[in-house]
Parts: C-alpha cells; sequence; structure tokens
C-alpha cells in the first residue's frame, strides 16, 4: 500500500486523470449525485497518496512561486544568507580539519597519547617527569602493562639529517632530509600497512640488528618516482647506512598532524645518527612520548590509573630500597594525563583552537544579524501580501496551514543561501589557509561532516529568521484583515536594534583586537629588532664532532663581521621569537632554594659579541667576549628579572651557579647582568635567563646573527658564500630577519584581529540593509501623513529630521542594549588583549561612531526620499 502511494506521489498527473477518469465513469452510471466533484477528487488524491509528502510539495512549488515574485528582496536575502552561512561553514571546515580529523590510522578512537604536546626536544635532570619519557621508563610501563594492547614510543620530534643516496658517505650528492626515530612497534600500534615492502617490526629495534628504515610515500614518490626498485637500496644518513625495507601506506604521515617526514628509523639508531651519548640506558635523560592501543572495554581514566601506577613503580625502583618522604611524595605528584590519541599531536590545533573558537562566535553573530536583516526584510513587503493571506484565510486555510507555508518559503530561502555559502566557504578557505601561512596534511575542505552542518545550519537559519514573519501572518484576522501595520513597525523596531547591538559587539572586538595588535608590535622588546640577520645551521650534519664546534664559530663570528655592511656579528643557540626554547632547573653556590618553589631558568648559550649585536645593555659586570674560551673558567650573564627573583637583595656579580641540582663546584661564575628582554612570548613578561658562553659549551645546531648597516635581505648572497668559504659541507636550513620572525609570531594576532574587522564590517553592513529597508517602510507607511505635513507648510529639512530622528532612536535603542553586552562578551577575547584594557574608551567611541555614522547614511537615503514627496499625490495615497 506504502509503494503504491509513493508512485502515486511520483506520478501525480497521472493520478490526477486516473480519478477524473473514475468519477465520470462513477457519476455516468450512478443515479444519485456525487455532490462536489473537485472537493471528491481532493479526498480521494488524499487517500492515493502520501498526503503530507504531497502537502510539502505543494507547499515548496508554491514557495518558489513567490520567492520568483519578489527577485530584489530574494537577491539580498540569498547574499545575506551566503555571507552568514558562508562564513560559519568556511570557520568550521577549519576547526573540522585542525581540531575534529582523525589520523588516517586502524581504529583510531581506541589510541592514548601520554601526551600531547607540540614541544620537542631533549631533557636530562633528575626531576621526575610525566610529559616526556625515557627509554627505560618505556621498557618498564611496556613490560607491566595490562590495559593496552600495546605501547609504542618515538622521539619528541624530527631530526634533520644528511642523506647519501649512493649508499657511500663520500660519494653521491648531499641532501638535507627529515627523520623520525620510533620503536619497532610502532607501525603495529597505530595499524599502518606498508605501501610496498614492509613497515618496521620489533626485530629491527636492537642494537645488534641490521640498519632498516621505513620512507614515506610523499618522500617515494618525489625522490624516487615511485620506483620499486627502491626496495632493498642502501642510503646513508648522517654517517650511517641503512637499508629501506618499505614504505608507508600512502595517505600516512606520522603521529603529527604535520608534513610526513621522509624516514621513519628505529630508536636504536640514536646514537649513530645524532651522536653524543646513548640514551637507550639512561634513566633521566628525557626524550621521548609514547602512543599506545587500548584493549576493548578499558577506558581512558582506567588506564590512565594503570600508566601511573606503572611510572610511579618504575621511579620508586629507580630511586633505591629507601627513599626519602619528600621523594616519594615527588613522585606521587608525577601523574601521567593521557589524551585521545586519534587526533595525534597537531601544532594547528594547539595554535589555532582558541582563535577559531572564537571566529566562530564572531561568524554566529553575523548570521544573527542576516536573520534579523532578512526578517526585517519580510516583515516590509508584509503589506504587499495581506490580500493574498486574508483570501487564503477566507477561503479555509488554517493558521497552521498558513504558518507551515510562510516557514517553506523561508526554509527555502536559506537553503539557496547555504548552497550559495557553501561556494563561498570554499573560497574563503583557501584565502584562509594562504593568510595562515600553512600546509596542512588533513583535507582542508567541505566534506561530510561539514555538508551536514551546512545543510543542519541552513535548516535553523530558515526557521529562525521566518518564526517572526510566520507568526505574525498566521494572526491574521480574516474579516478585519487587521495584522496592524504597527505591528509590522514596532517588530522592524527590535529587530534594528538588535541587529545595532549585535554590530556593536563585533565592531568593539575588533577595535580592541587592532587596539593589541598595535601595543604588540610597538612594545620594547628589549633588543632592537632592525638590521638582524639570522642565518640557522647545524654542525651534526656536516659530521663535525664536539671538539671542532669552538675552532669552527669563532672561524664564522670572524668571518661574517668582516663583510661589508655588517656591523657585528656572533653565534646563538637560538634568537628571539625563533619557537626554540631551552629550560632547566639550577643551583647556586650557598643558596638556599624555597622548597616549594621550583628554581627554573631559560637557558641561552651566546657567543662573544651577541649582546652588541642585538644591542641588549648590560646593567652590571660585562657580556661574553672572546676571552672566554673552552680552557677559561665558566662564565654567565643572567638577565634583571633572574636577579629579581632569586637574589633580589645581593650582588649576583661574582657568584657561581649551573644547571642541576645539587650545585657542584666550581660552576659558571655570573660575570653579568643584562637587561630584561623578550625570547619567547611577546605578551608574557620576561622570564629568567642565564646566558652562557657558547664557545665553553658548544652545540651543533646554532643561529648566525648580524647587524648590518644595510638591508639585511641584500647580503643573503654574501653570507651563504662566505659560510661556503669557511665549510663547504656546512649546510644552511634557514635565512630570514629578526623583524620577519617576529612578524611571522604575530600571525596568530594578525589572523583574528583582521577576520574580527572583516566580520564587524560585514555585520555593520547588514544591519545598514535593514536600517534602510525598515526606514523605507516606514516612510511608505507615512505617506499621506508627510503631504499633509507638507501641504500645510512642513520644510524638508522637516521631514528630512523627522525621519532620521526615528533613525536615531533606533540606533541608540541599539547601542543601549549592546554596551553591556559587547563589554561582557570581550572577556572571550580577555587572552587575546595586550597592553589594553576590556573597557578601553578609544575603542568604544570608534565603535560607536561608526554605528552612528552608518546609520544615518541608512536613513538619510528614505529621508530625501521622504523629503521630495508631492503634497497632492501623497494626499491621493491612500
Amino acid at each position: 500500500m506504502m509503494l503504491r502511494k509513493l508512485f502515486n506521489f511520483l506520478r501525480p498527473n497521472r493520478l490526477d486523470a486516473d480519478l477524473r477518469e473514475e468519477l465520470e465513469f462513477h457519476r455516468a452510471h450512478s443515479s444519485g449525485s456525487l455532490g462536489n466533484l473537485a472537493l471528491v477528487q481532493d479526498r480521494m488524491r488524499d487517500a492515493s497518496t502520501i498526503a503530507w509528502l504531497e502537502t510539502a510539495a505543494q507547499d515548496i512549488r508554491y514557495g518558489l512561486r513567490q520567492l520568483a515574485r519578489a527577485p530584489v528582496l530574494v537577491s539580498v536575502a540569498i547574499l545575506s544568507l551566503a555571507l552568514g552561512i558562508g562564513a560559519n561553514t568556511a570557520i568550521f571546515t577549519l576547526i573540522n580539519a585542525f581540531m575534529l580529523q582523525a589520523l588516517p590510522v586502524r581504529d583510531p578512537g581506541r589510541l592514548a597519547l601520554f601526551n600531547d604536546s607540540i614541544s620537542g626536544g631533549v631533557y636530562s635532570g633528575g626531576d621526575f617527569k610525566a610529559n616526556e619519557f625515557s627509554y627505560p621508563s618505556w621498557q618498564y610501563i611496556q613490560a607491566h602493562n595490562d590495559v593496552f594492547e600495546d605501547i609504542a614510543a618515538f622521539r619528541q620530534g624530527t631530526d634533520i639529517l644528511i642523506l647519501h643516496v649512493s649508499g657511500f658517505a663520500d660519494s653521491g650528492p648531499r641532501e638535507q632530509t627529515k627523520a623520525h626515530l620510533v620503536s619497532g612497534n610502532y607501525f603495529s600500534v597505530l595499524g599502518v600497512a606498508a605501501a610496498a615492502g614492509r613497515v618496521l617490526q620489533p626485530s629491527d629495534d636492537s642494537p645488534t640488528a641490521p640498519r632498516t628504515a621505513v620512507i614515506s610515500y610523499p618522500f617515494w614518490r618525489d625522490r624516487f618516482h615511485l620506483d620499486p626498485g627502491i626496495i632493498g637500496q642502501t642510503v646513508v644518513l648522517s654517517g650511517t647506512a641503512f637499508n629501506i625495507i618499505g614504505v608507508a601506506a600512502r595517505e600516512f604521515f606520522g603521529e603529527r598532524m604535520e608534513t610526513a617526514p621522509d624516514f621513519w628509523l628505529p630508536l636504536s639508531v640514536q646514537q649513530q645518527i645524532l651522536g653524543g651519548d646513548s640514551w637507550l640506558t639512561a634513566r633521566t635523560v628525557y626524550w621521548l612520548n609514547f602512543m599506545a592501543r587500548l584493549k576493548p572495554g578499558v577506558t581512558l581514566a582506567t588506564a590512565q590509573a594503570a600508566a601511573n601506577v606503572r611510572l610511579h613503580e618504575f621511579y620508586l625502583e629507580q630511586a633505591g630500597a629507601h627513599p626519602s618522604a619528600d621523594l616519594r611524595r615527588q613522585i606521587e605528584n608525577t601523574q601521567i594525563q593521557l589524551k585521545p590519541g586519534g587526533g595525534g599531536i597537531s601544532g594547528l590545533r594547539y595554535l589555532y583552537s582558541k582563535p577559531l573558537h572564537v571566529l566562530m562566535g564572531v561568524v554566529a553573530i553575523v548570521l544573527l544579524i542576516a536573520c534579523a536583516n532578512i526578517a526585517t526584510l519580510i516583515l516590509a513587503r508584509a503589506s504587499a501580501r495581506r490580500p493574498e493571506f486574508l483570501a487564503r484565510m477566507a477561503l479555509g486555510a488554517s493558521r497552521a496551514r498558513l504558518l507551515r507555508q510562510v516557514l517553506t518559503e523561508n526554509v527555502l530561502l536559506s537553503f539557496i543561501g547555504g548552497a550559495v555559502g557553501v561556494g563561498f566557504a570554499w573560497w574563503s578557505v583557501k584565502l584562509l589557509i594562504l593568510f595562515l601561512h600553512v600546509n596542512p596534511v588533513v583535507k582542508v575542505r567541505p566534506d561530510p561532516i561539514v555538508l551536514a552542518f551546512t545543510l543542519a545550519l541552513s535548516i535553523v537559519t530558515g526557521i529562525l529568521f521566518g518564526i517572526i514573519p510566520a507568526l505574525k501572518f498566521s494572526r491574521m484576522e480574516p474579516r478585519s484583515g487587521s495584522l496592524a501595520r504597527s505591528s509590522f513597525w514596532g517588530s522592524g523596531q527590535v529587530l534594528i536594534a538588535l541587529q545595532v547591538s549585535l554590530s556593536l559587539i563585533l565592531l568593539l572586538g575588533a577595535g580592541l583586537l587592532a587596539h593589541s595588535l598595535l601595543a604588540l608590535e610597538e612594545q620594547d622588546l628589549g633588543f632592537q629588532r632592525d638590521n638582524i640577520l639570522s642565518v640557522r645551521i647545524d654542525a651534526n650534519l656536516a659530521d663535525y664532532q664536539q671538539s671542532q664546534l669552538y675552532s669552527l664559530y669563532r672561524e664564522i663570528g670572524e668571518r661574517m663581521a668582516r663583510l661589508p655592511g655588517v656591523l657585528s656579528a656572533s653565534v646563538v643557540r637560538f634568537t628571539p621569537e625563533s619557537g626554540s626554547s631551552s629550560s632547566s632547573n639550577f643551583s647556586m653556590e650557598g643558596f638556599a632554594p624555597n622548597p616549594t618553589k621550583k628554581m627554573d631558568v631559560y637557558t641561552v648559550p651566546a657567543g662573544p659579541g651577541f649582546f652588541e649585536t642585538l644591542r641588549i645593555p648590560i646593567l652590571r659586570g660585562r657580556a661574553i667576549g672572546p676571552r672566554d674560551m673552552p680552557t677559561s673558567p665558566q662564565v654567565v650573564v643572567v638577565n634583571q628579572t633572574f636577579v629579581n627573583l632569586y637574589l633580589p637583595h645581593e650582588n649576583p656579580i661574582g657568584k657561581h651557579m649551573m644547571t642541576g641540582s645539587p650545585f657542584k663546584a666550581p660552576g659558571a661564575e655570573i660575570v653579568g647582568v643584562a637587561a630584561d628582554s623578550k625570547f619567547y612570548d611577546l605578551r608574557e613578561k620576561a622570564r629568567p635567563m642565564a646566558f652562557f658562553a657558547l664557545w665553553q659549551q658548544p652545540v651543533p645546531g646554532v643561529e648566525i646573527v648580524l647587524r648590518t648597516a644595510i638591508a639585511p635581505a641584500s647580503i643573503t648572497a654574501e653570507v651563504r658564500q662566505a659560510l661556503q668559504q669557511v665549510s663547504s659541507k656546512l649546510p644552511i636550513l634557514k635565512v630570514t630577519t629578526l623583524n620577519n620572525q617576529i612578524e611571522h609570531s604575530l600571525d596568530q594576532q594578525k589572523m583574528i584581529t583582521t577576520l574580527c574587522g572583516i566580520f564587524g564590517v560585514l555585520a555593520l553592513v547588514l544591519a545598514s540593509v535593514g536600517i534602510y529597508g525598515t526606514l523605507a517602510y516606514a516612510v511608505a507607511r507615512r505617506t499621506s501623513e508627510i503631504g499633509i505635513r507638507m501641504a500645510i507648510g512642513a520644510q524638508r529639512r522637516n521631514v528630512i529630521w523627522m525621519v532620521l530622528r526615528d533613525s536615531l532612536v533606533l540606533i541608540s535603542a541599539g547601542i543601549i542594549l549592546g554596551l553591556p553586552l559587547a563589554l561582557g562578551g570581550t572577556r572571550w577575547l580577555s587572552s587575546f588583549l595586550f597592553g589594553v584594557q576590556r573597557v578601553d574608551p578609544l575603542a568604544i567611541g570608534s565603535a560607536v561612531l561608526l554605528i552612528l555614522i552608518m546609520a544615518l547614511l541608512a536613513g538619510y537615503l528614505p529621508a530625501w526620499r521622504a523629503a521630495k514627496t508631492d503634497p497632492m499625490r501623497a494626499l491621493r495615497h491612500e
């Protein structure tokens, strides 16, 4: 029966013909009257098809015809909806890509991360860690595991190595390549197969096993052109030969949401490719993160409790037979916080989670303004449709039927706007990706989740802006037609005030963000950022030994300082806002630390001339100089914040300190106090810092900094040539200016400021359209009144003021309503504000003034038209 009704619905013309034929037959062969044949046919149609579906189809067809009769209103509405829905879809697309998409692995929902921090590196010390882990701790937890199917370990970050494709270190081209150290069970835990060959296995991760490597699919495609012969070929990575055993699955890029490394190597080769001591047996070298697969039925909370028990057991075993009560307490306070691992480790999620959520709120406000705008326009058009609805009610249409019809039209309008909005979103997302300077490995485009979001948003939007007009239409009295014009006018006023309030929220937020960005850019950073060129190198990649670094860096510094246009040069571990940092606990001679306060300091190995090059003032003592050689007593320069925190009432010059605890003589002598400078976060106050002499503690990865008398970028070629003369095998990893580096650190602030400003202006334009439409309707409604006023002597300026006064009343009401909401809403922006208060008179005044100007412009055209009214024609208007 249901299939027959569906068949009849899909073929309505055939059904009508059959029903007419049947009725004609009955009328011809019946002695009695069948009554109203049209009514009988309608009832028979209802019984022969799916009634509600038939009615819905009728509403849709009728709604499309009604929309076609108002092309101007429909065009404005579609444009408003496309902007509102498209903006929401664009931001949600980024949220979906950056925060919701899972790793392309088997059953990602059962993966658990022991730490989802994006930071990497190595920490050596006696502290108990729960955010980085040692190799022995992985072995212990894995051996005593009873809640995970298996646990994989991997290096916190990736490493840049030198690749020799020919298989011989002294032949073939030298290339830079990116490698990731992982445990042998890494691929099996994540559930990743090989596109060619095989993946790593636990048997490959042993110091005595043959050296094997797995390459990524993009590297196989771009470097080896998908040549299957690469399987079994030998390559040399930083002096160690590896046999390529396989290619990872095409879509797999690792546990981090970033470009796939070129190679995955076993953890057991750490010492061979990174140099230095082996970390495989070191219990206090923290360099690993763990990814585990939960057993079926095990929750994350249960697994976390079990993992903490095992970690505490390991640390107690490490502490010895009789650990002190204080040591036990430290161990108990070391707690693992398991995180869902299905989404991997994402720097984009870390950087843009909060901005994107704020922007989602911003575009939601824009959509609300668009809804209020369209509702205002529909109400303004209501007078033209009053006869239609009165006629339908007189013919027996119920209020529910009218309500459904109007909502159907509005949802249709919203669907069309949503469809256009998807195209707008696709275009916008491409621009946003370019603006963010990111190349995400996941697909940033509308997918089924995004399209479902847009569909749901379109339905809600259609109901939202259509409910008020629909209720107004359904309350008509058929006899009197008393859908009073004043009710339209009153509803329009409320909607306009709402639009002004919401626009004020966005404009005030944009003003605060712009003021904050200006404060960030103009603040005193403690150094002079102009005319500084930074060149990053890594001596490890050129096979330099630790004993050779002093001579290398001294020669580089002297060679760079002699270049034309260079005022001074130095070598430093990392420069301000480079994205790198190093911190450690420390101890001082004769200093009793507060047991409740952790002794932390940020360490920066710096060479001679560093403070001069960055123009960081030395407040006391001296800077690091050429005399601070490897054979000289170790020295350190601390900053003023260090002195204020740890030596507030003492002269720091001459005191000795060292990283780690307890203090062991002789340590490094504090020879100077430098002014505070911001190295890590432009928003934060200066942190306690210790600048150790780089020549005395050389590290392989450094940055060369040069202060120039000319544009820094103009001497890049000369710098590269000079480095080649010092060492032809020394690779240059990055060349940039300090200004560019700092500007790049403000990308997030610039993004949210720019987008909030754009959406604020868009909201103001939409509100202005609503004001214009409402006032235009008001002028049309008062045509007779205006004609009478002008006939008895009213001047044009009086008429203009009369109309503008209504506009000012609406705007004032919106501002009064919106200002408290705006000030309250700025709390969501507090983490993005710097050097500005939430209650900022300049930002508030600018937002209010902009709204007043736009509102008066929107109201002037209806006022000007009203002033040109012909009194005689106006008197005949009604």
